[in-house]
């Protein structure tokens, strides 16, 4: 229900808000906003707002409201620009280089890079020591549980591209990493379309190098389409309950096997026939029926590890 009794109403806050943005009388505009944001997400009140946070200092709180709706900041290389200006002040540097990064974004990418190179040398003098705590942790993820490796991760944002990648290097060939996590620091490459190759320490305990520039997203697999036809325009109209439930699971486990999904899903439909105890094609040889299942359970192993991990989360928390 609307804070506000009438669209009048919303519009008399609206132009008092604004009143107060052009006054420069930054932290009255954010109360105004803030109350009509919480009112209706709009693109435009969410800039309005997060421009007047900036302004009055509020760097934290910008960033979490600018976060909700990322997309809205590629209109224009001013609302670009404050995107830019609200990660950097965050020392959000690995998120600033992936925004310039965007297809969207090509206008304003080299001058964008260019910030944040800057921002990044002044920090490595003003937060090194920080930072220095930040890169220790984040480059030994493996010694802790799954929870606190996706926290680790996300403070590690905050590092310079060097020292992200230096960790990132050594976290690929760490055999303790959890899969998910493995996938999750390829996607991060995949992001920052970097162009180096990396060592990859993968499901098989094989070390493989993976050239990131050939690096493409989960769902750009062959299996990944394959599997989304199948559960979408044959099993989803006979039993979407079951469609629905599978997918969740085959998305996890396309995800661990990223980026060679493709090498071990070779019979898409097959593997969610098995995974979802569905009739088996008569011919399906044995050999392939095997090698799926000891794949898929293996699979439910590291699954069994995660959920156990988010378990322990949950029971955690007051």
């Amino acid at each position: 229900m609307s804070e506000f009794t009438s669209p009048a109403a919303r519009e008399k806050a609206l132009a008092a808000a604004q009143a107060d943005f052009n006054a420069k009388n930054w932290s009255a505009a954010a109360a105004g906003f803030e109350r009509l944001y919480q009112d209706q997400q709009t693109a435009d009140v969410n800039q309005y707002l997060v421009a007047s946070l900036y302004h009055d200092q509020q760097y934290t709180a910008a960033e979490q409201v600018a976060a909700e709706q990322d997309g809205i900041y590629l209109q224009s290389g001013k609302t670009f620009q404050l995107r830019l200006d609200v990660a950097l002040k965050n020392q959000q540097f690995i998120f600033a280089r992936e925004f310039c990064e965007l297809p969207t974004a090509q206008a304003w990418r080299a001058g964008g890079l260019a910030q944040i190179a800057a921002a990044e040398a002044a920090s490595q003098t003003e937060l090194g020591t920080t930072q220095r705590v930040i890169a220790k942790q984040f480059y030994h993820l493996g010694d802790v549980s799954f929870a606190e490796q996706r926290q680790r991760l996300e403070r590690a944002r905050q590092l310079p591209l060097a020292q992200f990648m230096q960790g990132v290097q050594y976290l690929l060939v760490d055999p303790f990493l959890h899969p998910l996590m493995r996938a999750t620091l390829l996607e991060e490459l995949l992001r920052l379309r970097t162009t180096q190759s990396v060592q990859l320490h993968w499901l098989d305990d094989q070390v493989y190098t993976v050239q990131t520039k050939d690096l493409r997203p989960v769902n750009a697999s062959q299996a990944a389409a394959e599997i989304q036809h199948f559960l979408q325009d044959e099993l989803g109209q006979t039993d979407p309950v079951l469609a629905a439930n599978v997918q969740q699971v085959v998305t996890l486990q396309l995800m661990m096997l990223f980026p060679f999904i493709d090498k071990v899903v070779t019979q898409p439909v097959l593997w969610v026939r098995i995974l979802a105890g569905l009739p088996l094609p008569a011919e399906a040889s044995s050999t392939e029926l095997n090698r799926i299942s000891d794949w898929q359970e293996r699979l439910n192993h590291y699954s069994a590890e995660l959920f156990g991990a988010i378990g322990d989360e949950k029971h955690e928390k007051p």
